[in-house]
């Protein structure tokens, strides 16, 4: 027994001692960590440390933003990407001006302020601006790479020289007593793995390197929001170099940065090519029809009420949750006001899908503790920090008071609130459980709306009007009953709101109706209050939709004030409500006088598709004004019309047409729409070509559509008295094979004149600040003054956008004119170059082998192929070495793709090294110098051949064309 014990001991020993190796590895490895995170806070912004702790944020950042919570779907992951139903918002500059895409005024403006409606989509704009910015910088989406001090593999950041860093500050949670708006900043640097901040911080404040979006001034308790507004006031003028946005509710904003000169952004609501986009977007469950999304669209059209909740990102997101879950595949009709709508939204959200899990509560008792849960949260003071979000303690208070009213156990509260927040997304827990608040406040005024009785709710606005006005519309669209008196009571305190709510109510006396609308008719067009036009234009809208007496009243009153010239203010007011109402008899009255109607462009614009029939009857009379409101219109409706209305008029009328068809091909969403259209024969016969690099198996119908457009194209760029409204920028793919191609030509035709100045002018973006206009511009204009660029070629540059200009102008200086059949081949082009390669590599690769292996056996006095004298295979195989190498340091030197660089290389080498490879091979077997002679003299004849070969691939292979191309034809 002992000596077993002795011939295990060893071994026992043996295992005991890898264990503790093991648990010492891991204790190490633990201790280490903890080195390095307390030494990284420390240092964190230090010079030493501060790119590291910039490229942490960045990654943070992106982490952050990448997805986002989607509280209205029940699925267990909730987190939704970015990038799958982000719709670019739309802002205007002010009130009734011109509107563009928001992210691009934000770029503009160093500073302003994002005003929009609850749910417009103003926190994901600066989220998803945020995100881009680290996107540049981080993509993990690619492929992760090991470096030589980590052994794991890590997706690199790129920070080059960091500016705009971005900064999101929730404005509710600044509490401006415990710190300044630097401090919460440099909280949010700590909260976002980059700690100790303070000095970077301040240094790149004053070298205006950050981008600080102060989000949601709406949601600061109203006592406390001058003290906060004038704190960013001041921030903005001492750190006026850094980009710095604020955003607010329409409603709640009063001027407070006016006198700052700070520029007011208006977030747009969606329209319905934005609508369509969305929808698209969306992830519909599976099992739907394919044409869900058409379905929907459908029902909005039918339901005039509810289409301008849909134009707000917020409820949309709403509408497409219960349309997946209790209208798509059914005959229901979708509810016609908001409140039904809140309605059903929270009926179908407490409702339970998964019969596998255990439901412990009925919805009826998880829906009462929500009403009392909004009723508490609506009733915090206004003054109070950071209203939204209520504390567990209190929130645990409410829940049992309602527990206890259904004689439910006080033990269970717990259990409900976690049923409620897990299952329904109404309810949200934040700060790891410390406080709740509900998913939007637009729930919460609704829920609470529901728990109220008429005189109490009265004597809550009369306390707080700014924080109970939506709870006292949602009320009256809630309440089956007559609203006559509670409506009559806020008529005298607020006229706005009672219009609203008459807009909103279900029952209503038709005299106090007859009284709000005569009142609001005689003010209609009053501009003293542009900030409640919209509030007036949308509550006229729905009442004239209303099928009930008062809506045929005030359809006619609006027609009657439309038409009144004498007054253009009140007409075009007019104008705007009859489209707000969205109803197909308004948007004939328009179109019928699209011409003499103020503002009658706009409001066709604002309708969509529901347009579209009523232009499409106007297509004789109102040639050009129609095709201009469709194209505006931007929807695959819109753009069939057009596309119909160019196979139909005539020639003089289709130019203009196939122009914005043109620019509608930039929209790939729309491409697939043109790629289904039927297609005259003959029209663009002429130019198939254009469209060959870039067309699929089978595209000969999208081939010819594009033809056809191309052939206006040039009939307009040829008519020098051809008109193009300024703002229609033709799809580059059409627009570069014209400015490029010239299709009489068999060989490609060099461009005259100062070429090096003109390519110059172009690399030097110096020169854009010298010229005082864009060096593209400079450049088209220089060439046709030399003859050098027909004048109708730099008409279709002209038209493009300037990175598009200057890349054709690149091409077109270095390969010149091509020809139809190079353009045809040219995104072809470098793969034919690279295919010899993998020929040539593998004819390398026998015969280098078999000559490295002979110098290995000479080295080590082996002569199995009786290879004599021994020095000639080592010499070989070092001549091979250096040759490759000369040849690869300089190609490698050259500027510019590195891609291109590597084909030459591999060409180069190849044509090189196989033809002295085999010679020395062949030399070294047969111990004959003639033929190590012969390989030379072929070895001249190659080098010849290949300096023709760069020639032509400087030539036809020019990398500025390739590139050109690969990016037009990128999505």
């Amino acid at each position: 027994m002992g000596d077993q014990v002795r011939q295990w001991l060893p071994a026992v020993g043996a295992f005991v001692l890898g264990v503790l190796v093991l648990k010492l590895k891991d204790w190490f490895k633990r201790l280490v960590d903890k080195a390095a995170a307390a030494l990284y806070r420390r240092l964190a912004g230090s010079a030493l440390l501060r790119r590291t702790a910039l490229r942490r944020y960045t990654v943070k950042t992106h982490e952050r933003n990448r997805s986002f919570f989607v509280s209205f779907r029940p699925d267990e992951n909730q987190a939704m990407d970015m990038a799958s139903v982000y719709v670019p918002l739309r802002a205007a500059t002010g009130f009734g001006t011109e509107q563009r895409e928001a992210t691009a005024s934000l770029h503009e403006s160093r500073q302003a302020v994002v005003l929009g409606v609850p749910g417009a989509g103003k926190t994901m704009l600066l989220r998803h601006t945020a995100l881009a910015w680290a996107r540049e910088r981080y993509r993990p989406d690619e492929s992760a790479t090991r470096r030589w001090y980590d052994p794991r593999r890590r997706h690199r950041v790129d920070l080059g020289t960091p500016t705009d860093i971005p900064v999101l500050l929730a404005l509710h949670s600044v509490d401006l007593d415990a710190g300044d708006i630097t401090a919460h900043i440099v909280s949010h640097f700590a909260d976002n793995d980059f700690p100790n901040a303070r000095t970077w911080v301040e240094r790149a404040l004053a070298e205006g390197r950050l981008a600080v979006y102060f989000d949601g001034l709406d949601e600061v308790p109203t006592a406390q929001r001058p003290k906060v507004a004038r704190a960013i006031g001041r921030f903005m003028k001492m750190y006026d170099r850094c980009r710095a946005v604020v955003t607010c509710r329409v409603a709640v904003y009063r001027g407070e940065f006016a006198e700052e000169g700070i520029p007011v952004l208006l977030v747009e609501e969606f329209d319905d090519r934005l609508i369509q986009r969305f929808l698209y977007g969306w992830p519909w469950p599976r099992g739907l029809a394919a044409d869900t999304v058409e379905q929907l669209l459908g029902a909005l059209r039918d339901t005039p009420q509810l289409k301008p909740l849909a134009r707000n990102p917020l409820l949309l997101t709403m509408i497409a949750h219960l349309y997946s879950y209790e209208y798509a595949g059914t005959d229901q009709v979708l509810p016609h006001n908001r409140a039904d709508f809140y309605n059903e939204v929270t009926v179908s959200l407490l409702r339970d899908r998964d019969r596998d899990r255990v439901r412990r509560f009925p919805p009826t008792l998880r829906r009462a503790v929500l009403q009392q849960l909004a009723l508490a949260a609506q009733s915090v003071p206004s003054d109070a920090y950071d209203r939204l979000a209520m504390p567990y303690e209190k929130v645990r208070r409410e829940a049992g008071t309602v527990m206890e009213r259904y004689g439910r156990s006080l033990d269970d509260t717990d259990e409900v609130l976690a049923e409620i927040v897990d299952r329904s997304g109404l309810l949200l827990a934040i700060d790891n459980g410390e406080r709740f608040q509900f998913a939007h406040l637009t729930l919460q005024e609704y829920l609470a709306a529901t728990a109220l009785q008429a005189d109490v709710l009265l004597d809550r606005y009369r306390g707080d009007p700014q924080v109970w006005r939506e709870t006292v519309r949602l009320w009256c669209g809630a309440e089956p009953r007559d609203c006559t008196a509670l409506v009559r009571e806020i008529l005298a305190l607020d006229p706005l709101l009672a219009f609203q709510c008459l807009a909103d109510a279900q029952v209503i006396e038709d005299s106090l109706a007859d009284e709000i609308i005569a009142h609001f008719h005689a003010l209609l067009g009053d501009e003293s209050a542009s900030l409640e036009q919209e509030a007036v234009v949308a509550a006229f809208g729905v009442v004239a939709a209303q099928r009930r007496a008062q809506g045929g009243v005030v359809f006619a009153l609006l027609c009657a004030a439309a038409r009144d010239t004498s007054r253009p203010d009140r007409a075009r007011m007019a104008v705007r409500a009859l489209a707000a109402s969205n109803v197909l008899k308004a948007a004939r009255f328009l179109a019928d006088g699209m011409a003499e109607l103020p503002g009658a462009e706009e409001a066709l614009v604002a309708m969509g598709d529901l347009a579209v029939p009523a232009l499409e009857e106007r297509w004789t009379s109102a040639t050009q004004w129609v095709a201009r409101v469709l194209w505006r219109v931007h929807t695959e409706k819109a753009t069939l019309a057009l596309w119909t209305g160019l196979t139909t008029l005539r020639t003089s009328e289709s130019r203009v047409v196939a122009a914005y068809l043109a620019d509608l091909l930039r929209d790939r969403a729309l491409e697939e729409v043109l790629r289904g259209a039927r297609v005259l024969t003959g029209l663009g016969d002429r130019f198939e070509w254009v469209w060959k690099p870039f067309a699929r198996r089978g595209d000969d119908q999208m081939t010819r559509a594009v033809g056809t457009l191309a052939n206006y194209l040039t009939t307009i760029a040829g008519d020098p008295n051809a008109a193009l409204p300024a703002d229609v920028r033709p799809d580059p793919r059409i627009l570069v094979p014209l400015g490029l191609v010239d299709t009489e030509a068999d060989s490609p035709v060099r461009i005259g004149g100062p070429v090096d100045r003109w390519a110059g002018l172009l690399a030097d973006p110096v020169e854009d600040v010298r010229a005082g206009q864009r060096a593209e511009r400079v450049v088209v204009r220089e060439m046709m003054s030399a003859g050098a660029l027909p004048h109708w070629r730099g008409w279709l540059i002209g038209r493009m956008q300037p990175q598009e200009a200057r890349r054709t102008l690149d091409a077109l200086l270095t390969s010149g004119y091509l020809t139809k059949a190079m353009w045809e081949r040219s995104a072809d082009r470098l793969a034919e170059w690279t295919n010899p390669y993998w020929w040539g590599l593998s004819l390398y690769v026998v015969t280098g082998v078999g000559v490295i292996a002979r110098s290995v056996a000479a080295l080590f006095g082996w002569h199995p192929w009786n290879v004599a004298p021994h020095w000639i295979v080592p010499t070989a195989a070092l001549s091979m070495v250096l040759a490759g190498l000369t040849l690869y340091l300089p190609v490698m030197g050259e500027e510019g793709e590195p891609s291109k660089r590597v084909v030459y290389l591999w060409l180069t080498w190849i044509t090189l090294s196989v033809p002295v490879s085999t010679a020395f091979a062949l030399s070294t077997l047969l111990g004959n110098w003639t033929v190590a002679a012969v390989g030379i003299l072929l070895l001249g004849v190659m080098g010849l051949w290949l300096r023709q070969v760069f020639r032509v691939a400087a030539f036809e292979l020019s990398w500025e064309l390739l590139r050109l191309v690969h990016a037009l034809a990128a999505p």
